[in-house]
């Protein structure tokens, strides 16, 4: 049974507790009868899993028993090489996103229950990756003891990066808004709409005066030294606020420890 409790037990992005079933499935092939646990035939296989994603399988605390081919391409190791290795040692070592690797490991996975966390890992070439990493538990039958734990890994690097990057920016346009006044930002709305000096101080019926300085005020606000720049950055604002709400790739933001995601790209 070791073999089948290694292979994956479940589909990618679709975890769930599993147990190996014993009804069989009987076909012919070559005039023998062969019998096929119907559990191997509803499996996906190893090669189902390609870069940026890979399987590995592991038991008691951290001991890999098995990992997908995909491995290579996604961290460069050998996949012949990993089993019988406590993948604690390919973990980046000081990184906040691996704080909570003890309490996961001795959280109960039976009855249903996953973990979605990411991890900071090392690769091949010692560089830093950062893992989205789905786990459930499997027993040899159902309601059995989990004697293995399957996990589904995906770089995300790129993704928590750029989603860092952005947000960090956005964070500082925001900061800028945030130190304007009521006055000022119906003079930006205006400036933005492309709006002159003096049509802004007629339709808020003020001077002319008044709209250049606090003009001036908000391209301090912003840090921008012609009004191109502060229209761009106004522009830059409302872009970046409508693509944190529509971000497709967002998945591993789920994940138990995500909210450390943007001080781990820092590492």
């Amino acid at each position: 049974m070791k073999g089948l409790l290694d292979r994956p037990a479940v589909e990618a992005g679709t975890p769930s507790t599993h147990h190996y079933r014993e009804r069989f499935h009987i076909y012919r092939s070559k005039g023998d009868l062969k019998v096929i646990s119907d559990s191997v035939l509803d499996l996906p296989r190893p090669t189902d899993f390609v870069a940026p994603y890979f399987f590995f399988a592991n038991r008691g605390a951290s001991e890999v028993t098995y990992v997908s081919p995909s491995v290579e391409k996604v961290l460069g190791y050998d996949p012949n090489d990993i089993p019988g290795e406590s993948y604690d040692q390919f973990l980046w070592s000081g990184d906040p996103l691996n704080s909570d690797i003890e309490e996961c490991q001795l959280t109960d996975l039976s009855d249903g229950q996953s973990i979605h966390a990411l991890r900071s890992v090392r690769n091949s070439e010692g560089q830093r990756r950062i893992l989205s990493v789905h786990t459930v538990g499997v027993a040899e039958f159902k309601g059995g003891p989990v004697v293995r734990r399957h996990n589904i890994a995906r770089d995300v690097t790129e993704s928590v990066e750029n989603h860092t990057r952005l947000t960090r920016r956005l964070q500082s346009l925001e900061h800028a808004v945030h130190q304007m006044s009521r006055q000022e930002r119906d003079v930006a709305d205006r400036i933005l709409q492309g709006k002159m000096n003096r049509d802004i101080a007629r339709e808020l019926e003020v001077s002319d005066r008044t709209v250049e300085r606090r003009r001036a005020a908000i391209m301090k606000h912003f840090n921008a030294t012609t009004t191109p720049e502060l229209v761009s950055k106004l522009v830059e604002r409302d872009m970046l606020r409508s693509w944190t709400y529509q971000s497709s790739d967002t998945q591993w933001q789920r994940a138990r420890n995500s909210h450390l995601a943007g001080v781990a790209a820092a590492v």
